[in-house]
């Protein structure tokens, strides 16, 4: 009976080379994002718009190799985020996909992922604009960047008729 001994598991972040910056922040920027979506060993899964708590983005879902175990993230961007009020073209946020929804998709062709990309690029393009943001959208901004975007939402939740101060009008 041979024993063999289990492959330590890497956390997705380090299998993708992340920087403790990107790390950090949850963030990379649209220049990393098409460096690692173009990397040879990088798969593509799905790539579709759907909404989170914070608006419609769209959502590019990767993997990676290693050991012959996979490892995944998903990121999203180009979209609006409602709370902060921007449109997200320039960074795109990412978290780890679990290993056994990775499993089950069949990888796309690199150049259909990439022409579904440049299709949202080009639909979204004639409606991003540099709009100054209202009050409670710079306040949601600092209090997610203090902390996290879901701590900020509830921070905002919780003060309740206080952002009524806020109101711009």
């Amino acid at each position: 009976m041979t024993h063999e001994k289990p492959q330590p598991y890497r956390r997705p972040a380090e299998v993708f080379g992340l920087t403790d910056h990107e790390k950090l922040w949850d963030r990379l920027s649209d220049q990393r994002f098409q460096t690692l979506l173009n990397d040879p060993q990088t798969e593509v899964h799905e790539v579709q718009v759907d909404t989170n708590s914070y608006g419609e983005f769209l959502f590019v879902q990767m993997s990676r190799v290693v050991d012959s175990q996979r490892y995944g993230l998903t990121t999203f961007g180009l979209g609006f985020h409602e709370y902060r009020e921007q449109w997200i073209t320039q960074h795109w946020h990412w978290y780890e996909s679990h290993p056994s929804l990775l499993a089950k998709k069949p990888i796309l062709p690199k150049t259909e992922a990439l022409q579904l990309i440049q299709n949202r690029r080009d639909e979204i393009a004639p409606h991003v604009t540099n709009t100054q943001p209202s009050k409670i959208a710079l306040l949601f901004g600092l209090l997610a960047d203090l902390s996290d975007e879901d701590g900020a939402l509830a921070e905002l939740d919780d003060l309740g008729d206080f952002l009524d101060l806020f109101d711009d009008e």
